[in-house]
């Protein structure tokens, strides 16, 4: 590796390739040749460095995303548990006078029960 010793960052590589691309392109003064070679080490260097970020990522703690939504399932795990949602849909199949809604709460109720 000639043109990217040391770059550890995609931003350092593409920054370091910009001003080496200005400075070896053929119609500023380089050579084909030179060019080329800086274009392959890029390459090369830039697969690296990604491969690099997916090993960080994916060894990093979980976002705070991931780890809302594992919150919120074990929440939904527990309210099913104690069946907070089933008390709630029998409740509201015995104030609605539609037959559909009450079938479909029926549904849901019998579902959630299922899952325990």
């Amino acid at each position: 590796m000639k043109y990217f010793i040391g770059i550890t960052e995609l931003e350092q590589a593409k920054l370091r390739y910009r001003k080496l691309a200005k400075q070896l392109h053929p119609d500023a003064g380089g050579t084909a040749k030179e060019f080329q070679k800086l274009q392959e080490e890029y390459k090369t260097v830039l697969l690296q460095l990604q491969q690099n970020n997916l090993v960080d990522t994916t060894t990093k703690q979980p976002s705070i995303e991931n780890e809302l939504i594992n919150e919120l399932g074990k929440l939904a795990k527990v309210l099913i548990k104690k069946q907070v949602p089933q008390d709630y849909l029998k409740q509201k199949m015995q104030t609605t006078e539609s037959p559909l809604k009450k079938g479909i709460f029926g549904n849901i109720v019998d579902l959630l029960n299922s899952i325990k």
